[in-house]
């Protein structure tokens, strides 16, 4: 979508004439006004230029409401069905190996939320040692533990 400088100054103007009003009243010098106006449309049309709004989380069916963007790309856009992966560990469902998804539904709680975190989100193992209350070598012993037990 492009820019119509004559229209976006005609509009800005209009606005800006209430603040220019009251930069006067304040006693402020009319080129210091004109020098504040002229950066603050250009910062304005920098930055309508330069962002769109990011999309709801429930995107609506009308086109009209979606950002440009997304209007332009619809492959962007996708759907999630919520309920469907309403556990954390829903990934170990998406596994296409048998065998190994019903090896990792045998790992206790606290291993499938270390193996989550390293593999799924990719936290670093400091990283998880620091949300995890542990030390990062503990962290380093348990994963090595956890890939040793799918491999077997």
């Amino acid at each position: 979508m492009g820019f119509n400088y004559a229209r976006e100054r005609r509009k800005f103007e209009a606005e800006w004439k209430k603040f220019r009003k009251e930069y006067e009243e304040a006693g402020m010098d009319e080129d210091a006004i004109e020098q504040i106006d002229l950066e603050v449309f250009c910062s304005e049309r920098s930055y309508g230029n330069h962002t769109q709004p990011l999309p709801d989380m429930h995107v609506s069916e009308n086109a009209a409401d979606h950002s440009t963007l997304l209007r332009k790309f619809e492959s962007l856009s996708c759907e999630l069905d919520e309920l469907a992966y309403s556990d954390r560990y829903f990934w170990i469902d998406t596994i296409s190996k048998p065998e190994l998804a019903a090896k990792l539904k045998q790992l206790t709680r606290s291993d499938l939320e270390l193996l989550t975190l390293s593999a799924i989100y990719e936290y670093k193992q400091w990283e998880i040692a620091g949300l995890l209350g542990f030390h990062q070598s503990v962290v380093s012993r348990r994963l090595k533990k956890i890939k040793k037990f799918l491999e077997k």
